[in-house]
């Protein structure tokens, strides 16, 4: 059968190109038409006949049965199930943000061949900058703005400052340059709304500390630069970087959108600049404006595109996370394989495609970004049959017994997730050995799941069981052990066994911190996970401190609109409230 399944292409192609080539000799088909007759065409079947026919008859019939083997013998009997409608809308939108954005890169490739943009280096300290009260808004009076009222009052009075300071900075641009200024454009946008801006203050930073939200706000006074070419943004972005002594800004923030596009595909210099301002009695203040600096080509299509209809739809679908569809990028394209991304087209791959890479792929999408968890299932179904047609390979049975498993845990069927588990275990020993990194790892993900069940002592044998295959095969620093200790924290946590879970954790942030340094985002989960500990025993104070030093450094890592930062600043506002309570009492 594998010999016959790889012929079949072959054929099907080499017919169609005979095919082809008689339409092209023959156009009036003079000899399809031509008439042989009626005796030589049905003859009468004699005994030197007899075995000819029978051949032609067998050879017809078993190439029909082959042509359609995999759709007959393969494909599920089961019906595909329904995709649900915020599913049929998402793949509905899939198509025209694949074509947006292969149209949005291939526009930046004509407009800047060098990458000069996208190689552009911002600087570190304004990449990801730290949020300390140095960069809190100001009021009029020099203090940590405590209001929106403060902020507009403030921002009223920098808007007319910050308008002089980037026409300045464009006039000394289109002096550096020799290109046309023609096209550039410089807009500068009415102070952001107030109800929008108190939005944005409660949920993005309400619980940044130091507080409040709205000291937090560098939208207030905004506005906008358009260049005609490469040259002129470049040219901008050193002076920003670099400022002469005449500057009166400091560039505080920056994120380069050459270098990492927007989910669209949408590229520019989104930036914030601190400037002086003066204030009625004689001082000054600071206050941080934003500036976004684009590229007109890119811009213009982006418009006639209308590529921020996508990035709002993906925006709001993920939840704010839009890196998520970003990270997922290659699978969709590997998915569509060129084609529209639609139910009509899954239902295909769910039954016929023999491509197990993007099958996993397709898995993967269903099962932890689309939460179609019967879709991911029927996608194993698919790789089982795949299997089952090339002679069921136990490691690859292994693996597709994994992605069973990652799917049902994802659904919270925790018995049906280790009965696949156990199966993946059964073949790893027989087929890797008992010293396997690969059993190693089984082990931990079966003992994640102990872990959900509250089963904190089965847990805890296959943390042991892991641990101890790690420590024959691995260095003693390996990151792998920065996994395991801190999955055992959890664990000891989880039972109230604090002190054991706390040594676990140190355990856990030195080899996070040889391995990826200080400001890691596993040391920032790590801090919190120690600072939880505190919190479970009742130490208030230590696990509050602990909590704002994890959290400075997911927030650095991962941003404000991550889970794990929302979650973080949630007990951290937790924490205070209980502290404070506690003085109150006193």
């Amino acid at each position: 059968t594998a010999k016959f399944l790889s012929m079949i292409h072959g054929y099907l192609d080499t017919q169609k190109q005979m095919n082809a080539k008689y339409a092209e000799e023959d156009p009036g088909e003079l000899l399809g038409n031509f008439d042989v007759g009626a005796e030589v065409t049905k003859p009468s079947y004699t005994q030197e006949l007899q075995q000819l026919a029978l051949t032609m008859e067998v050879l017809d019939q078993v190439t029909t049965e082959n042509d359609n083997a995999l759709a007959t013998s393969t494909s599920s009997t089961e019906k595909v199930p329904v995709i649900s409608e915020k599913t049929a809308k998402f793949l509905s939108m899939i198509h025209g943000y694949l074509d947006t954005r292969k149209q949005m890169d291939a526009k930046y490739a004509d407009e800047d061949p060098g990458e000069l943009l996208a190689n552009f280096d911002v600087g570190a300290e304004v990449a990801k900058p730290s949020y300390t009260q140095e960069l809190q808004q100001q009021s009029v009076d020099g203090k940590p703005v405590m209001s929106m009222s403060e902020l507009y009052e403030a921002a009223e009075l920098a808007k007319p400052v910050y308008e002089k300071i980037v026409q300045k900075l464009v006039d000394k641009v289109h002096a550096a340059t020799d290109d046309d200024d023609d096209d550039d454009q410089v807009v500068f946008a009415p102070l952001k709304g107030a109800k929008r801006a108190e939005e944005k203050a409660n949920d993005d930073y309400a619980q940044r500390v130091p507080g409040p939200g709205a000291s937090w706000l560098f939208d207030i006074v905004r506005g906008s630069i358009t260049f005609a070419s490469t040259g002129e943004l470049c040219k901008c972005m050193e002076l920003l970087k670099e400022p002469d002594d005449e500057a009166e800004f400091v560039l505080v923030k920056a994120k380069n959108r050459f270098q990492n596009p927007t989910l669209s595909g949408y590229r520019d210099f989104n930036v914030c600049i601190q400037i002086t301002v003066p204030n009625a009695d004689g001082g000054s203040f600071q206050h941080i404006c934003e500036l976004q600096i684009h590229h007109i080509a890119i811009k213009s299509l982006s418009k006639e595109l209308h590529s921020h209809h996508y990035y709002e739809f993906f925006r709001s679908y993920f939840d704010g996370a839009t890196a998520s569809l970003t990270e997922r990028m290659a699978d969709l394209e590997a998915i569509g394989d060129g084609e529209k991304l639609d139910s009509e087209y899954l239902t295909k791959m769910l039954t016929t495609c023999m491509d197990e890479v993007r099958l996993g792929r397709l898995i993967v999408f269903f099962r932890d970004y689309l939460g179609e968890y019967e879709l991911a299932h029927k996608a194993c179904d698919r790789l089982f049959v795949i299997c089952e047609n090339f002679g069921n390979e136990p490691i690859n049975l292994a693996q597709i017994y994994n992605q069973v498993a990652m799917t049902y845990s994802e659904q919270k069927k925790w018995d049906e997730a280790i009965a696949y588990l156990e199966k993946v275990i059964d073949i790893q020993l027989k087929e890797l050995g008992p010293d396997s990194e690969d059993v190693a790892m089984t082990y931990n993900n079966i003992a994640l799941i102990y872990d959900e069940q509250n089963k904190q002592d089965k847990a805890l044998e296959l943390y042991g069981k892991a641990h101890d295959i790690y420590v024959k095969i691995l260095e003693a620093d390996n990151a792998i052990f920065g996994i395991i200790y801190s999955n055992m924290g959890n664990t000891y946590k989880a039972s109230g066994k604090y002190d054991e879970a706390l040594s676990w954790y140190q355990k856990a942030k030195a080899i996070i911190v040889k391995n990826h340094g200080p400001d890691h985002e596993d040391v920032g989960m790590t801090f919190v996970n120690i600072g939880d500990n505190y919190r479970q025993q009742g130490k208030y104070e230590e696990a509050l401190e602990i909590y704002v030093k994890g959290t400075k450094i997911l927030m650095m890592t991962l941003g404000p609109d991550h889970a794990w930062v929302k979650t973080a600043e949630s007990d951290i506002v937790e924490l205070r409230q209980k502290l404070g309570n506690l003085e109150d009492a006193s």
